[in-house]
């Protein structure tokens, strides 16, 4: 079983996180616009993030925010070498009982050339609507 654990970032943090969206987004963001623009420092809320670690090992981080009538989920990163093994489902699975929790939906945006539709779709997501970049999707959480 795997030992997956979430800590709170901050901002020493920024670093590490850099580079786990370049390793996990460069590709994506370079079919989609032709480059990879980082993002810029000034974005960082380290109060939204969470580092995910498994046996101490750092491996990608969550960032959600709870807005008043919805939780976005604005990232789900786990490096390559730590993906298909469960982790990203058991994280939607934490996320998924927050929202039955709160009554609130959770949204999120993914490109289009992003396997990480296949996952959320999975886990009970559904797309409402989508650009030539995007697919909007949502989980339903039943109102409380």
């Amino acid at each position: 079983m795997l030992n997956v654990t979430l800590r709170p970032a901050n901002e020493s943090d920024w670093d590490f996180l850099c580079v786990v969206q370049e390793t996990c987004m460069r590709e994506y963001a370079e079919r989609t616009w032709g480059n990879w623009i980082p993002e810029p420092r000034g974005n960082f809320r380290p109060e939204i993030h969470q580092i995910i670690e498994c046996d101490g090992v750092e491996m990608g981080c969550i960032a959600l925010i709870d807005e008043a009538d919805a939780l976005m989920l604005e990232k789900l990163y786990i490096l390559p070498s730590h993906q298909r093994r469960g982790i990203g489902t058991l994280l939607l699975g934490c996320v998924i009982e927050r929202a039955h929790a709160s009554g609130k939906p959770i949204r999120l945006r993914v490109l289009r050339v992003n396997p990480a539709r296949q996952l959320y779709e999975r886990n009970g997501f559904k797309v409402d609507r989508s650009t030539d970049e995007r697919y909007f999707m949502s989980y339903a959480a039943p109102r409380l």
